[in-house]
């Protein structure tokens, strides 16, 4: 198959959306199709685009076979509202220069990656050039998102956003999503069930290992009988980490318990200025981990923190928890049972569920758990059971193909 891939990001990004588009890129083009990649120049979680993928701003260049073009785009200094509508304005701005070459090109299938919403835009009209399948996936609810946590307060911008959401689902010949209750909402939005593919984010079960270098990593952090709190991922405004560092305040009495907060975000420097301001000398900052690294961290953890504000419930089904689950550790989720996140926790067994925006209740959890070394033990074996069972990348990935497969089969 001649497939064309759109969406902001893609590697050598190796956290978050991008990380997984671009497996997905590489993985299909190790199966014999011909991928190529419209996208942004690596700048995230840091919000920073490297010197080296500054000039040229348009570039094309080739990643495991795959054919990728970049677009340039504005990163702000300060992820606001007003900033992300600006960056993503700039990517889809810059983008054009690359349609005409696409456009002259046959395809057998175009996929556009949410967010950005703007994505599917061209991609669409595309399909609907060539007569080829248009696929729409949905990584984040972005739009809702945005309405639901106040990102954007502008009517008219949302009342907008909105048609543009329903265009591109009513256009889409399958729109794809991570979970059953973010497909549940893209139903409620009126696309037909037949149209919605679960195709959940999988998790790497060859690099992440249980106890792989977890010693090592423990000495280097200072580590010895201590129990290791940790949260690794983005620190952005639908996580509300605050609530981390208020549940540090509560525990700081028990000098065993130690919080480790790694990565880069939009919050990451209002969080290290608060746990200064607050004297938490129970928490440390560490930055974005090298991908040979990060392995070793996730082993090296007690316990893990999957944190979500209570508007960011179903709205975004955060990745980190595939590779908690394979590294086979314990975690604490502060969900609601009835979200797609309480789902996983309780059906994995390998979770605590604590109530969102709790830091009575987090700390509470974190403080049985870090006292019970069997129930940790046995929630790790749990959580590497299910990552094996259900997060497999290639019986993902397989399923993505096979997709991709039936859509262009009906298309001919």
């Amino acid at each position: 198959m001649r497939l064309l891939i759109h969406g902001i990001n893609y590697a050598p990004e190796f956290v978050g959306i991008g990380r997984y588009t671009g497996e997905l890129g590489a993985w299909l083009r190790s199966r014999g199709h011909l991928v190529t990649v419209l996208a942004a120049p690596p700048y995230y979680p840091e919000w920073r685009v490297p010197a080296a993928y500054r000039r040229p701003a348009w570039r094309r260049e080739w990643l495991a076979g795959v054919e990728v073009l970049r677009a340039p785009l504005y990163c702000p200094a300060q992820v606001t509202g007003r900033g992300r509508v600006l960056h993503e304005l700039s990517f889809g701005a810059s983008s054009l220069a690359w349609w005409p070459t696409l456009w002259a090109r046959s395809w057998d299938a175009v996929l556009a990656v949410c967010p950005l919403l703007q994505s599917g835009l061209i991609p669409a009209l595309l399909g609907r050039r060539q007569r080829i399948p248009f696929i729409f996936h949905v990584q984040d609810l972005q739009l809702d998102a945005a309405r639901e946590l106040a990102i954007l307060q502008q009517p008219q911008l949302l009342s907008f956003l909105s048609g543009l959401e329903r265009l591109l689902f009513s256009r889409a010949q399958a729109v794809t999503t991570i979970s059953r209750a973010m497909a549940e909402r893209i139903g409620e939005k009126g696309t037909s069930p037949g149209r919605i593919h679960v195709l959940p984010n999988w998790a790497d079960l060859e690099e992440i290992k249980p106890e792989a270098g977890r010693r090592a990593r423990r000495r280097e952090l200072g580590l010895d009988d201590e129990i290791l709190v940790l949260y690794a991922g983005n620190m952005g405004e639908k996580q509300g980490l605050e609530v981390i560092l208020a549940a540090a305040d509560l525990t700081r009495h028990d000098r065993r318990i130690r919080y480790i907060l790694a990565g880069e975000g939009a919050a990451r420097e209002r969080l290290v200025s608060r746990a200064r301001s607050a004297a938490l000398d129970t928490v440390s900052f560490l930055p974005l981990q090298a991908r040979d690294r990060f392995p070793q961290l996730l082993a090296a953890a007690d316990i893990h923190l999957v944190v979500q504000r209570h508007q960011a419930s179903d709205l975004v089904m955060p990745s980190k928890l595939g590779n908690i689950l394979a590294a086979g550790r314990p975690f604490i989720a502060t969900a609601r049972p009835d979200t797609e996140l309480g789902r996983v926790t309780l059906e994995s067994r390998a979770g605590v569920l604590a109530p969102p925006e709790d830091a009575g209740a987090l700390a509470l959890a974190v403080s049985a758990l870090a006292q019970d070394a069997a129930r940790r033990r046995k929630m790790g074996i749990e959580a590497r059971k299910f990552a094996e069972e259900r997060l497999g990348r290639d019986k993902i990935l397989g399923q993505w193909e096979a997709l991709l497969d039936g859509l262009v089969s009906k298309g001919r």
